[in-house]
């Protein structure tokens, strides 16, 4: 096993291992049920194990059973972490990033994916930091407030009429700016939180409509892209190809779904599932894990 450094992990207990997988590979079951339902390799649906406020030793287990990808809401912590672990590990930033971090951030070899970027200041400021050693561009994520809530961070999701709007959309706008003028960017998709804290009665339904408006977005995003960025080219040379989505599918993916509601938003499409207390338990609150 590599790691970044020679730090040495306190490793977790016999206990509180046996605890971890097991919650891992339930997780992984649903995973694979849920894709399976929809005749679909489950493989192709990626999971991002949280690891918010976790200790290091906790992450060790999941990455000893085989899970590489994790994610994290806030630079420091994750800065710290990847000095302590496995440089084989893809970190996620999953938090609301300031440009001010983006440096910090960047600076991290193995940081895989930026699934909330909203801003070409946010975009502009990655591209910039991103070291000239970087094999490859950084993978990111556009987030879509699907849910319209006033105290989450995102761009208004597409409507219908956006493909043929000769006025771009914020979305459009920053996909196009990433795409043509940010070289250390890939555009590999959308994500986004939906709403939370709803009623049962209405969580259900509410979460479906979440996931139908990323889809939809994903969707016009997508034929607007393939159609040459839309009908304003503002002088930009629009004549090659443009690479953006999945890797080996070239399309763009979609990350929605956490502990509560992953399953349903595999049902929907989801092709990433962010999962927390799923896998690691309840987490203590930032003031109180201090």
């Amino acid at each position: 096993m590599s790691t970044s450094t020679n730090i040495e992990i306190q490793k977790a207990t016999a206990e509180r291992t046996a605890e971890i997988r097991e919650s891992l590979a339930d997780i992984r079951a649903r995973v694979a049920s849920a894709a399976q339902a929809l005749a679909v390799n489950s493989e192709s649906r990626k999971i991002v194990a949280v690891s918010k406020y976790k200790p290091s030793a906790d992450i060790l287990v999941c990455y000893e059973y085989g899970q590489r990808d994790f994610g994290e809401n806030y630079v420091q912590e994750l800065v710290d972490k990847a000095k302590e672990l496995p440089s084989e590990i893809q970190w996620h930033f999953i938090g609301t990033l300031q440009s001010n971090k983006a440096k910090l951030l960047a600076s991290v070899p193995n940081l895989h994916t930026v699934q909330t970027i909203s801003s070409e200041k946010i975009a502009n400021a990655l591209n910039k930091a991103l070291p000239t050693n970087r094999n490859t561009p950084l993978n990111v994520l556009l987030q879509i407030n699907t849910s319209g809530e006033d105290s989450k961070s995102g761009l208004s999701p597409l409507s219908p009429s956006s493909f043929d709007s000769s006025q771009l959309s914020d979305v459009q706008k920053l996909a196009k700016h990433i795409v043509t003028l940010c070289p250390n960017l890939h555009l590999q998709g959308l994500m986004t939180i939906g709403a939370l804290d709803l009623s049962l009665s209405a969580n259900e339904m509410e979460r479906n409509a979440d996931f139908e408006r990323l889809k939809q977005t994903r969707d016009i995003l997508v034929r607007w892209l393939q159609d040459g960025l839309g009908s304003s080219h503002d002088g930009v040379n629009v004549s090659k190809r443009w690479r953006w989505g999945d890797e080996s599918t070239g399309k763009l993916l979609l990350s929605m779904g956490m502990s509560s509601d992953f399953e349903a938003a595999l049902k929907a499409g989801s092709d990433i599932v962010r999962v927390g207390t799923g896998i690691f338990g309840s987490r203590k609150t930032k003031l109180s894990s201090t």
